[in-house]
């Protein structure tokens, strides 16, 4: 417990406090370069202790720095979203809707307005103009064709008999 310990140890308390700063740093600072080099300072850290100190002594403090990454990591993915600082990157708002369940699609009728190989466009007989996929073989365009399935924005044709 010489000069040599108090050295290493104020080393590796350095590294600590510096890659925690870092890694709080990277809630303003975008790019995951803070965190990178904070996780970095972690590493060099237990580098540390490996080199110095014998193999018990190292295994527990390298144990601690990882639970302190640990709880790091999770203190910040349990109160950072809800924080004030949050609303200033976290969107709660929508602007409209992704219009993936259209049922009253299924049964209407059109017109392909491209062919369909197997995607294309259909101009349906009630007025709109849709992305539509044919059920697997080529329609070619002004073909009638009818929906008849919808899977979340997918919307499925047939060629009309």
């Amino acid at each position: 417990m010489g000069r040599t310990y108090v050295n290493t140890m104020s080393i590796i308390v350095t590294l600590l406090v510096v890659g925690s700063l870092l890694l709080l740093a990277e809630i303003f600072i975008p790019g995951m370069i803070a965190g990178t080099i904070g996780a970095i300072c972690f590493l060099f850290a237990i580098m540390a202790a490996y080199r110095e100190y014998d193999a018990p002594d190292s295994h527990y403090l390298a144990i601690g720095i990882i639970l302190l990454a640990g709880i790091e990591f999770i203190a910040w993915l349990r109160f950072f979203p809800d924080s004030k600082l949050a609303e200033r990157f976290v969107s709660k708002g929508s602007i409209g809707t992704l219009g993936n369940e259209r049922p009253e699609l299924i049964g209407q009728k059109g017109v392909a307005v491209t062919d369909l190989r197997p995607s294309g466009a259909v101009r349906l007989d009630s007025g709109g103009k849709i992305d539509v996929v044919s059920e697997g073989n080529l329609i070619e365009c002004d073909t009638r064709v009818g929906v008849i399935d919808v899977e979340g924005l997918r919307v499925v044709v047939r060629q009309e008999d």
